[in-house]
């Protein structure tokens, strides 16, 4: 049963389930413990809130009339319509450090992410342990509008050869200093060929 002891409201398998009242009061708690630094931070780190919940908070007054920099939403089951839903909120715009991981992200999470007009003061975006895979990987690398970006975590996220040499040599992430991609599903031969595209190469820090 999910509890709000201990600030782990929800089973980290499953997300948030509630609904009405009980789901508006459960998130109303949560936005009161995890907004931190005068509004600046919102720390949701494994809450597993869902999109329900996801929505609840984004719609929170709290939310919308603060001052977003930091937002970590890693490991809350929130698909790509959970992304779609941050992508659309003014709220994030902002925002320069965003957590994403574990949220079973795919190619249209990405998609609504890197094309999100309140999301362009993003310079760190970690997206580890989702399912971004050589679609999601190539429309980063070739449709990024996110051009602030410097540092970017992708691992575990089934990219392959094709997905890892789009980004290798893309010219959409003009920014970029810091990019980690290990354990993906790439080869040895893909990996050295990769490190040696127009923008792996010129990275100070490269995690294949």
């Amino acid at each position: 049963m999910p509890s709000l002891s201990g600030y782990r409201i929800y089973d980290t398998a499953e997300p948030c389930n509630y609904t009405g009242q009980k789901l508006i009061d459960a998130m109303k708690k949560v936005i009161d413990d995890h907004l931190l630094d005068s509004g600046k931070e919102l720390n949701l780190k494994g809450c597993c809130v869902g999109i329900n919940g996801l929505g609840v908070i984004l719609d929170d007054e709290r939310i919308q009339a603060g001052d977003l920099r930091r937002v970590n939403l890693g490991g809350n089951k929130i698909g790509d319509a959970g992304a779609d839903l941050l992508a659309r909120c003014e709220a994030m715009s902002k925002v320069k450090w965003l957590e994403m991981g574990g949220n079973d992200l795919g190619p249209e999470g990405l998609r609504a992410l890197i094309k999100s007009p309140h999301l362009r003061k993003l310079k760190t975006l970690n997206l580890y342990r989702n399912f971004i895979r050589d679609e999601g990987a190539t429309l980063l690398a070739e449709e990024n509008e996110l051009d602030k970006l410097e540092d970017m975590d992708i691992a575990q996220n089934e990219i392959g050869d094709p997905g890892l040499l789009a980004l290798a040599n893309s010219k959409a992430l003009p920014n970029l200093v810091a990019l980690y991609l290990d354990n993906n599903f790439a080869t040895r031969e893909g990996r050295e060929t990769a490190r040696h595209g127009s923008l792996f190469s010129k990275l100070e820090s490269l995690n294949l």
